[in-house]
């Protein structure tokens, strides 16, 4: 059975050019957002913009947990989610948890939470996924005895390189140069939430993300609320980010 690597995020973290990245080794099956089905059509706990749903794609979580499994025995995989999506299933569930490496990326709500608003107007607490996303870690890191790899976006924007070279080495995975590039141009995966993705189709290797949100805190004091309420569950996290290469050897 090859290695299954969960990279576990919340919404506007570039964790799609990460699993851009993915793709671009080649070595990798990379799922994307494959619980989303569970949350957003399944159980139907939320509505969102830009949704354009596969009828063929599995919507519970044990038929989405095993399309992904599925796939181990061929090549290892990749899969990119928000614990959100399906954290109850997941904490019921130790032993798909154990069974992969849990990784985890975080970016600054100061702005993951305006970048959010600007793409889904009206997001609401409960999706921006940090509180989740901190519950999951902690779960893990009960779970396993050991504390996860944690990343963070200003990083992978800094130093793509050294950052994407400390994360491979965390998970016991090989670095592959080449892939902290490649052609613009839209995933074939990415088609059911094709405009959540805008930024990365059009880029051809990591950057930081433009900001240019369409709300300021001063004109939405609730989005100033929500980023508040993001920022210790972030904070936590981040006390345990790795540093990229370079810096670490330093």
């Amino acid at each position: 059975m090859h290695t299954s690597v969960a990279l576990w995020s919340h919404p506007r973290s570039m964790s799609t050019a990460l699993e851009r990245s993915f793709m671009e080794r080649g070595d990798f099956k990379v799922f994307h957002e494959a619980f989303a089905y569970v949350y957003f059509m399944h159980e139907e706990r939320a509505d969102i913009p830009h949704k354009n749903p596969d009828p063929a794609h599995p919507r519970t979580y044990p038929d989405v947990r095993e399309m992904m499994e599925r796939a181990r025995p061929e090549r290892p995989v990749f899969h990119k989610d928000f614990p959100y999506h399906a954290l109850d299933h997941l904490l019921a569930d130790p032993e798909y948890l154990l069974g992969q490496v849990n990784t985890f990326l975080i970016r600054d709500p100061e702005e993951a939470v305006l970048s959010h608003a600007t793409v889904h107007p009206g997001v609401t607490r409960e999706v921006l996924g940090y509180q989740q996303l901190a519950r999951l870690f902690d779960a893990v890191r009960e779970l396993t005895g050991m504390t996860p790899t944690v990343i963070n976006a200003a990083d992978l924007a800094r130093d793509p390189g050294g950052t994407i070279a400390a994360y491979c080495d965390a998970a016991g995975i090989p670095f592959v140069p080449e892939a902290l590039t490649w052609s613009a141009g839209e995933r074939a995966e990415w088609s059911t939430w094709s405009g959540w993705h805008t930024d990365v189709t059009s880029s051809s290797g990591f950057q930081r993300p433009e900001r240019k949100y369409r709300f300021s805190y001063e004109e939405a004091p609730h989005l100033r609320a929500f980023a508040d309420y993001c920022r210790p569950f972030y904070e936590h996290l981040d006390r345990f980010r790795i540093q990229p290469a370079m810096e670490a050897a330093q």
